[in-house]
């Protein structure tokens, strides 16, 4: 169990920092369409079409360049939780 909040942000950060091309490796190759579907009970078609096309959408550097700074905004919100 991660004893501060510090080191918390500071392994988030860790294994987040440019990890762009891995993300949408990873996620592309999963298989959300089955698992959503499966979670609801029916085909989710255009949900699957939906989130495919945003993902492709966005570029290992957008996605990157998304998380600067994103260690103060986990400690923000970790901060917040009642």
């Amino acid at each position: 169990m991660v004893k501060t909040l510090s080191y918390a942000a500071d392994k988030w950060e860790r294994k987040t920092s440019g990890k762009g091309a891995k993300w949408k490796e990873h996620t592309l190759a999963g298989d959300y369409c089955k698992g959503f579907s499966d979670f609801l009970g029916h085909t989710v078609s255009e949900a699957c079409t939906e989130w495919r096309s945003n993902v492709e959408a966005v570029t290992p550097e957008q996605f990157n360049s998304a998380l600067v700074g994103g260690k103060d905004r986990y400690k923000k919100a970790m901060e917040k939780v009642k």
